[in-house]
């Protein structure tokens, strides 16, 4: 069965380390929450899986093939990823930033087929922006922003979503929409992997947490198991009780 697995990451930034010995294991099916506070190394860790920052020591491998021994188009086949907070600087409409996500499925000079046009569709409907598919994709809303390119990723039909915050700029009623997107997204096949700093969130929709703290992995598996006050308390210097949206893990020890 197909796997991400990530072994001994090292990453050292302007000299200093970031991550220290990173790994962890993943399959389809699986929603997994990267967790911790900030600064703990999430964001750099999910760019080295991307390949989009060197590696002093370690490996990440999708089906057992490693991820920079890859061409860049079956990477870009393989993985899908939603950087965080990221701008549009070009006045497309939101369709064609949309269709942008289906580029590394068509050969040199290639037209889209009805099947690009299909995952295109199916891709604005599940984000609840088909509406806005005219648009200069320049005159969104931060929220709509945000929506627009997770459907431009969701769009590349890769068998791994790596995403960088998902619901930031988003109000309560598209921040469900969207974790019940990406946890329908995990059942149907895909493995989906998220930085997230909504706890609650991530224990009432993710399978598994991945804990990064001061650049190494301090804790992986059910959410329940996890975010125990313990965990809490030494990675986030807070109670349990004082977070909200927990109540389902006020007993864990």
């Amino acid at each position: 069965m197909s796997r991400l697995a990530v072994k001994g990451l090292c990453i050292d930034l302007g000299g200093r380390p970031i991550l220290r010995d990173v790994g962890f294991e993943a399959r389809p099916g699986e929603f997994v929450a990267l967790i911790g506070p900030n600064g703990a190394g999430k964001t750099t860790l999910i760019r080295a899986i991307c390949q989009l920052l060197p590696c002093r020591a370690g490996e990440a491998a999708w089906d057992g093939r490693r991820l920079d021994r890859m061409d860049p188009r079956s990477r870009a086949t393989s993985l899908a990823y939603l950087p965080q907070g990221q701008a549009i600087h070009w006045p497309l409409s939101v369709r064609r930033l949309v269709e942008l996500g289906r580029l590394p499925r068509l050969g040199p000079l290639s037209r889209p087929a009805p099947a690009d046009k299909a995952a295109v569709e199916a891709a604005m409907d599940a984000v609840d922006v088909t509406g806005l598919a005219e648009r200069d994709a320049t005159t969104l809303s931060g929220g709509e922003r945000a929506r627009v390119l997770l459907a431009r990723a969701l769009a590349v039909e890769a068998p791994v979503l790596l995403a960088d915050e998902p619901t930031a700029s988003l109000d309560p009623y598209h921040v469900l929409e969207i974790m019940t997107l990406l946890r329908r997204t995990a059942d149907a096949g895909r493995l989906v992997i998220a930085v997230m700093h909504e706890l609650g969130l991530a224990a009432r929709f993710c399978d598994r947490v991945v804990v990064l703290n001061g650049g190494r992995k301090v804790g992986d598996g059910p959410p329940r198991e996890v975010l125990t006050r313990a965990m809490v308390r030494d990675v986030y210097r807070v109670d349990l009780e004082a977070l909200p949206g927990l109540e389902s893990l006020r007993a864990a020890p």
